[in-house]
């Protein structure tokens, strides 16, 4: 079972109690790619959760669950303990996890594929520079990627340099072409093999140490890149003529570009920052009734982060539509249902009925703040529209 699975078999159990929104705090903390926090925040869950269980679960061993004659009992004491399993399968799964985000030693002596560069041929003295360039792009790359596991900070390293292309069943894998892994998030570069096939599963090795890892079979390969965890890695174009691994020929312009950037990543966080997609996404999961949440994850860290408003926009009304329609129908199913008890065919015991209806109102509070989550994205989208087209029209 993998952590995702874990996280919503352990919510399913907590679905209802007080500990299913620390939970949900506890997945977005994970999503975000600190495992080390999310393994704090779920062991004080855990023992919040035993607290609130304590009478239940400290006469497991006296009871006999043949012979309890309360089912309600029976099916609490097994639900308390299914769900202690639970939290303890997936903090084992998250130790795991953190021991492997760890930084380690850079590679030392290895050899990677040089990014392409078009040196102009007045020279071998005219060339120098440019290949010496090209390397000190390259070392730096490595480096940064060498003490780097998470998800997000590969993402980080990556997005200036590359686009992350999605992989289709049509694509021909080539051999040395690079792609980037995520996986419980965490992201790996990996390079094509040579051959790149072997008995139907793709020959891949690691980036940095060039080392041989186990093959994919094809199909599963193709399935997860369908899910967006296999992504190829395309040289940007810097400036329409300048691939990665080529900089600016001085360090003034390097500044001026520089000095830019951060310029207009300042502006664009004044009108929307990453925070507002962590916060909708928080309520999202909360809510319950956004399908394809992992959209907000996708929009955050590529269209957002490269500058794609327009096309971030789209993707959020898209999704916001959705969540829209799955409101009208929560909405629907709620009325019938009061129509129901009200009329007599729905029997329900007061203490059941004022349960279910407190339920439903907070339910119905996380509805509600997701609407406002996603306002507050998508009018600061529009918002940096015209950072895009001012950054269109100068190019």
């Amino acid at each position: 079972m993998t952590i995702d699975e874990s996280f919503d078999e352990l919510y399913k159990l907590l679905r209802g109690s007080r500990c299913a929104a620390p939970l949900l705090q506890a997945r977005t903390s994970f999503d975000a790619g600190d495992v080390n926090q999310t393994l704090v925040e779920l062991q004080k869950i855990r023992q919040t959760y035993i607290d609130s269980r304590k009478s239940l679960l400290d006469g497991e061993a006296n009871i006999d669950l043949a012979n309890v004659r309360d089912s309600q009992q029976r099916k609490r004491l097994t639900k308390a303990s299914d769900a202690v399993e639970h939290f303890d399968e997936l903090i084992s799964l998250l130790t795991i996890q953190s021991k492997k985000t760890k930084p380690s030693a850079p590679a030392t002596n290895i050899s990677l594929p040089k990014p392409e560069y078009s040196p102009k041929p007045e020279s071998a003295a005219a060339s120098a520079p440019s290949v010496s360039q090209a390397e000190k792009f390259e070392n730096r790359l490595r480096k940064e990627l060498a003490s780097i596991s998470i998800e997000q900070e590969v993402r980080k390293i990556l997005e200036p340099h590359f686009e992350f292309v999605p992989v289709d069943a049509e694509h021909q894998l080539a051999s040395g072409e690079r792609m980037v892994l995520f996986s419980n998030g965490l992201g790996y570069v990996i390079q094509i093999d040579d051959p790149p096939f072997i008995d139907s599963s793709v020959r891949v090795m690691t980036w940095l140490d060039q080392k041989h890892m186990l093959p994919i079979p094809t199909d599963k390969f193709y399935k997860s890149a369908a899910k967006g965890r296999i992504l190829r890695l395309v040289p940007h174009k810097l400036d329409g003529s300048k691939s990665v691994g080529q900089v600016s020929s001085t360090p003034e312009s390097d500044s001026k570009d520089e000095n830019k950037l951060v310029s207009e990543t300042a502006e664009r966080d004044k009108i929307l920052d990453m925070g507002a997609f962590t916060q909708l996404l928080d309520a999202a999961q909360r809510s319950g009734i956004v399908p394809g949440s992992n959209i907000i994850i996708q929009v955050r860290d590529c269209e957002y982060r490269l500058g794609k408003y327009n096309k971030a926009l789209q993707m959020m009304e898209t999704l916001y539509t959705t969540f829209l329609g799955s409101e009208s129908q929560r909405n629907q199913r709620l009325q019938r249902e009061e129509m129901e008890i009200a009329s007599g065919r729905k029997k329900m015991s007061p203490r059941e009925l004022q349960l279910k209806r407190s339920q439903d109102n907070q339910a119905t509070q996380a509805v509600d703040r997701t609407k406002v989550r996603f306002q507050r994205v998508l009018e600061g989208l529009r918002g940096l529209l015209h950072l895009e087209n001012t950054a269109t029209a100068q190019d």
